[in-house]
């Protein structure tokens, strides 16, 4: 008679799943975890380091995340209940999305005590030569309690070099009313590219609150492209709502500001290609 054929157990991939963490390196173990789709931060304070200094409680969200096949949330357990702590940190990257890190949802998290100096608090891209971070979403996120070391170069979110596209930012609050010895110089800047590596392709950023930066609104970089902002409310700026030095096309809807908008390529708001639809800079 036939010899039987050995019985072959098939490969089972388990099934996405949620885990509650209360430290950045379980986080970050985690996200790293293809398995888990659902991360849940314990509400509380965390110290962290920047985010540069690549050290086990840096949010560094790079290539060791870019392997994954499901989509991610990283949510606070209360919407505001996790605080991410700089630590008085002068050089205080709170956290970075780079090098193929790709569909991420951070949601109900507050960046504090800590100043981004040359930098921005969240930035996207950042690094010449390595890939672009895609569809990272944001939202319900809070930058109060952080200070600048001149009024230029240190900033809420900051785009750079291969930014990425497909990024969300929904319900983003930046307070900088108590930075000092000044505050935050933007709550957007935009800068920093090459041919190789361009500034961010597309983002949307929707129901923006910004209180006392330099700047709200900063825009430094022609290979910037499909921008939209809508629905902002800017408040007690020390200069502009809106610098747009350079850029590509960007869309503004429903936005207010106490602060004037200024662009080199002709008055307000006729310069460029840009849309601009319920706006009011005073």
């Amino acid at each position: 008679s036939p010899t039987p054929s050995p019985t072959v157990t098939p490969t089972v991939t388990p099934a996405p799943t949620g885990v509650r963490v209360m430290t950045i390196p379980a986080l970050l173990t985690a996200l790293a975890d293809n398995r888990i789709t659902d991360i849940v931060v314990a509400d509380g304070t965390y110290r962290v380091s920047p985010a540069a200094a690549a050290r086990s409680d840096s949010l560094l969200i790079d290539s060791r995340f870019a392997a994954r096949t499901h989509p991610v949330v990283v949510r606070a357990e209360t919407r505001g209940g996790v605080t991410f702590d700089g630590g008085g940190a002068g050089t205080f990257g709170g956290i970075m999305f780079n090098d193929g890190a790709h569909d991420q949802t951070w949601d109900g998290f507050r960046w504090t005590n800590g100043q981004p100096t040359d930098t921005g608090v969240i930035v996207f891209g950042g690094y010449a030569g390595l890939a672009p971070p895609m569809r990272i979403t944001l939202r319900h996120i809070t930058l109060s309690g952080l200070w600048a070391h001149n009024t230029l170069n240190d900033h809420a979110l900051y785009f750079s070099f291969n930014a990425g596209s497909g990024h969300l930012i929904e319900d983003y609050l930046v307070d900088a009313r108590t930075g000092s010895p000044y505050p935050l110089s933007s709550a957007l800047q935009f800068y920093h590219s090459d041919a190789a590596n361009p500034n961010v392709q597309g983002v949307t950023v929707r129901r923006m609150t910004v209180r006392g930066t330099v700047e709200a609104m900063k825009f430094y970089d022609a290979t910037v492209t499909g921008v939209l902002i809508e629905d902002a409310t800017i408040t007690e700026t020390v200069r502009l709502g809106l610098n747009y030095a350079r850029g590509g096309a960007i869309t503004l809807r429903r936005v207010t500001s106490s602060g004037e908008a200024y662009s080199p390529y002709g008055a307000w708001p006729t310069f460029e290609s840009s849309t601009f639809a319920g706006v009011s800079f005073q």
